[in-house]
């Protein structure tokens, strides 16, 4: 595939947006993708080098793209207790300090994340000869909390099917084991 702009050089920058459901593909090459502003981005060496990896994620918390993030009160900033780090750094950086940072800004993070990957949950793979089992315990875990929750509502009719599911469940691990 040539580059769009020049239409000389193979692409080998791939972008595609995504905005008010439209979606917009750029197939440009090394140069090409440098000279565009849309998507090159500027490193704090004053180098441009496109796709740098903390500033993508700065991108997320509202730096240098068309929104931003509402500015705290300098006082009303977290501030890490380990290393000092404080929420402007890390926005500007796109990197924590250290592994409290993840508690102190885990609120700013949580946010991102869910901006990013759409949960803040992390469900892996699941291997294919168990990962039966493996989705049938986490199900049998949600299904009893939801049970809790019914029990407490007095909704009993409805604690009553998912006590079935429940059993059903794991009658079906009994006898894969």
């Amino acid at each position: 595939m040539l580059c769009q702009r020049c239409q000389q050089r193979p692409a080998s920058v791939h972008v595609t947006q995504v905005i008010n459901n439209e979606k917009r593909e750029v197939h440009l090459c090394d140069q090409c993708a440098r000279e565009n502003e849309e998507i090159a981005f500027n490193n704090p060496f004053g180098m441009i080098s496109p796709f740098h990896i903390s500033n993508f994620l700065t991108g997320f918390l509202g730096k240098d793209v068309g929104y931003q993030v509402k500015p705290q009160e300098p006082a009303m900033m977290p501030e890490c207790t380990a290393c000092g780090m404080t929420y402007e750094q890390f926005t500007r950086s796109g990197k924590l300090g250290c592994a409290n940072c993840y508690h102190v800004f885990n609120n700013t993070l949580e946010s991102v994340l869910k901006r990013i990957h759409g949960t803040t949950y992390h469900n892996g793979k699941l291997p294919k000869r168990k990962g039966g089992m493996i989705k049938a315990k986490r199900e049998i875990g949600t299904l009893k909390s939801k049970l809790m929750k019914a029990v407490q509502a007095e909704e009993f009719e409805q604690a009553a099917q998912l006590r079935d599911q429940i059993r059903e469940l794991e009658m079906q691990l009994k006898e894969e084991e």
